[in-house]
């Protein structure tokens, strides 16, 4: 009989530890349960699934699986100096395509488009994969949405943006569950 291969059960090399993460702007208290009542309101004309109130936030760059053990690197590139500003949420739409209800701010301030392209352009350097689609501020309010056309006019949300955190995303039976591992304060 041939020799047959053997299998070594402890010594098959381990899959790192990883870590799905995201940069994000999370709203204080007052601010994510305004935004969440206008998510309440597109449910009620979409269905959907309602973002758990906890949850709300906008995604600034998403990083995606990460070791573990490079979380710390990612943290250290991370440090982009910027000057608090304002953000009013004004307009509400549902993208067909994955069927998702949101809430943005109709105009774009200049400090959000910059924190946005510097993180990106620290976090490349520092030798992370990024998507390469462009950023849409936006804040996901209702997923699984039957999009219908909606008037996008909703009553203006003032978010003083003073900060931007490093979100962990770890998956559960009731969907994403979020924890912060990062956080950077503006200054000025």
């Amino acid at each position: 009989m041939a020799d047959e291969p053997t299998q070594e059960w402890g010594n098959a090399p381990e899959r790192p530890q990883t870590a799905r993460v995201f940069f994000a702007l999370w709203p204080d208290a007052e601010v994510r349960r305004r935004l969440w009542r206008e998510g309440q309101k597109l449910q009620r004309q979409l269905g959907g699934k309602l973002t758990r109130e906890e949850s709300v936030h906008m995604t600034l760059l998403f990083v995606g699986a990460v070791p573990t053990q490079h979380l710390e690197r990612l943290t250290a590139c991370a440090s982009i100096p910027f000057t608090p500003f304002g953000l009013a949420v004004d307009t509400a739409s549902c993208w067909t395509h994955n069927k998702i209800a949101w809430v943005a701010p109709s105009v774009t301030p200049m400090a959000l488009s910059q924190l946005v392209a510097a993180l990106t352009l620290a976090v490349r350097a520092a030798g992370f994969e990024l998507e390469r689609r462009p950023f849409a501020p936006h804040i996901t309010v209702v997923r699984k949405a039957r999009c219908t056309p909606l008037d996008p006019a909703m009553p203006k949300i003032e978010w003083c943006v003073t900060e931007y955190v490093l979100v962990r995303s770890e998956l559960n039976r009731e969907g994403s569950v979020y924890s912060v591992i990062g956080r950077w304060q503006g200054s000025g």
